[in-house]
């Protein structure tokens, strides 16, 4: 079974204002998870991770965003790509990074859809490697207008 057949059989639709209207949240078989999204994790994140999740609201991921350069272009965007990710197959991941390029792209070898289960010690690797990363040189100060942006609560 390919991941987009797994994405289909795992998940399940909630329908809380009745089954006569567009479903309002998604919800994942748990039987199904170990294999799509924790399919390098040990048997205990995932049991801790079965009893942790709830269902996704669907209204907050179909509204539609409208980014600003001002704002969210002002932001510092790294991209680990979790290779063995069976719930954002490789295809996607390199879409969404083509679609809005990152400063730069991390691959993370052997990790699920969970990196912080499947391969903590190479995801704390990477993070400390992108803070270490030194700013690019700006016109201004990135921290002024950053603090600027969450005191106004713009971000």
């Amino acid at each position: 079974m390919n991941s987009n057949d797994l994405m289909r059989e795992a998940r399940i639709f909630l329908y809380g204002n009745g089954r006569n209207n567009p479903p309002t949240a998604v919800d994942f078989d748990k039987t199904l998870l170990r294999d799509l999204l924790f399919n390098h994790s040990s048997a205990k994140d995932v049991a801790l991770a079965s009893v942790s999740m709830r269902p996704i609201p669907l209204e907050p991921v179909l509204e539609k965003l409208t980014l600003s350069d001002t704002n969210y272009g002002s932001i510092r965007r790294f991209y680990i790509k979790t290779q063995e990710d069976r719930a954002i197959s490789m295809y996607l991941q390199k879409a969404m990074i083509e679609s809005d390029p990152p400063e730069r792209v991390f691959r993370l070898k052997g990790s699920d859809h969970a990196p912080f289960f499947s391969r903590p010690q190479g995801l704390h690797k990477i993070l400390v490697e992108i803070a270490e990363v030194p700013p690019k040189q700006t016109s201004g100060s990135t921290t002024t207008e950053l603090r600027h942006l969450l005191e106004n609560d713009t971000l």
